[in-house]
């Protein structure tokens, strides 16, 4: 804050310099009225402080007070607010001190009030529990008691099991002298229903010769004249062998083909089909099986299955004219026109003396409306039949 002061005396003292020597030339001045100028100079003077003081230096003084009332607020919000946060800071350290206190330290008195508990436990304990050293003594003693019972067991299990051991080595070596004997009389038993087997395929194959039953079962070369008699005698032989057949004695291929013919003859197709498949399973080669099996697979409307056992027939010999001609029948019955036509030419290729296969092929050839083919296969077989009747 500036104030503007003026040295009173000091400006008297150049006024009264001045006025003595404003004396000499003009006039002489008295004592009273220096006084009056100068009151009146005084008076102007403390006139102007007051009007400079009213006008400017108190609305500024005043400004200042205000300022400095505004700061003190301001000063006061700012030393309240510090206090607060000041206030808070310490209760936020407190209460962190406090949780880490309380998270990171246990009172004593805890430990002291568990040990005080596991002691009076303890003291609880001695009279229903024992040490662990004692525990470990006893053990032991149970452990070797424990051995010594087992052992004694196992010396009664021993004796026990030696005698048992001796009563069954008894037993086996009269269960072996028994076997020798019984193996014997098996070998012998075997050897005699050997003979007895053969005896009986010899017969059956005799007594289907003797009754004029053909291997094959074509419809033309079938027996319908058999008399029962006959054919209740040929089962009896086939039922035998089949009780052989049972004993796990195994029979040939000839003998399963035997079979299949009779049990085809006595009506039991399913039977013959299963004994001639045996005979196939046992001989590749046995192509009288494989046409059998294909014509009762065909009578079974089992016809694919037919057709493939009678190709794979072929493939062993393909010159097996009866073979063609069953698998050309087939083929004719399920209208496969073309297929039947050609196994029929095979069977003509194989034995060009068969006249019958000549009008089955030119009733096919009629069939596929080739007129000139058949013309000529009916004029062939009809000369053909002629030269034989002639």
């Amino acid at each position: 804050m500036k104030f503007i002061s003026f040295n009173i005396s000091k400006y008297l003292d150049k006024f009264k310099k001045t006025a003595s020597i404003a004396e000499k030339p003009s006039f002489i001045r008295t004592n009273k009225q220096i006084s009056l100028i100068i009151g009146s100079i005084f008076a102007i003077c403390v006139v102007s402080l007051c009007c400079y003081w009213f006008l400017k230096e108190k609305p500024y003084y005043e400004k200042l007070l205000l300022e400095k009332d505004e700061q003190i607020k301001t000063l006061k919000f700012l030393r309240m607010k510090r206090q607060k946060i000041d206030e808070n800071a310490f209760e936020a350290k407190i209460a962190e001190y406090d949780e880490k206190i309380k998270n990171e330290y246990i009172p004593r008195s805890f430990y002291e009030e568990k040990i005080k508990e596991s002691e009076e436990k303890l003291a609880s304990y001695e009279g229903d529990y024992f040490s662990k050293k004692e525990h470990e003594k006893q053990m032991k003693e149970l452990e070797q008691k424990f051995r010594e019972d087992h052992l004694l067991e196992i010396t009664a299990i021993k004796k026990e099991s030696e005698k048992k051991t001796t009563r069954l080595e008894q037993k086996i070596s009269l269960l072996k002298d028994k076997n020798f004997e019984l193996t014997n009389i098996f070998d012998k038993s075997v050897g005699f229903i050997e003979k007895e087997k053969e005896a009986l395929e010899n017969a059956l194959s005799a007594e289907r010769k003797k009754a004029f039953i053909s291997s094959l079962i074509l419809p033309e070369t079938q027996n319908k004249t058999l008399d029962a008699n006959t054919l209740k005698k040929l089962v009896a032989i086939k039922e035998k062998l089949e009780n052989i057949e049972k004993l796990n004695i195994s029979l040939n291929s000839n003998t399963y083909f035997e079979l299949g013919l009779i049990s085809y003859y006595n009506g039991q197709y399913e039977k013959a089909i299963e004994q001639w498949e045996n005979a196939v399973s046992l001989n590749k080669n046995n192509l009288r099986a494989y046409l059998c099996l294909g014509i009762a697979y065909n009578q079974e409307n089992m016809s694919e299955n037919a057709i493939i056992i009678l190709k794979r027939a072929i493939t062993v010999n393909p010159k097996h004219a009866t073979l063609h001609l069953a698998l050309a029948r087939i083929y004719e019955e399920k209208e496969l026109l073309d297929s039947a036509i050609y196994e029929y030419s095979k069977v003509l290729e194989i034995q060009p003396d068969t006249v019958e296969i000549l009008n089955n092929l030119g009733n096919l050839y009629e069939k596929k409306g080739m007129k000139e083919e058949a013309r000529k296969a009916f004029e062939r077989y009809r000369k053909l039949k002629n030269d034989t009747t002639g």
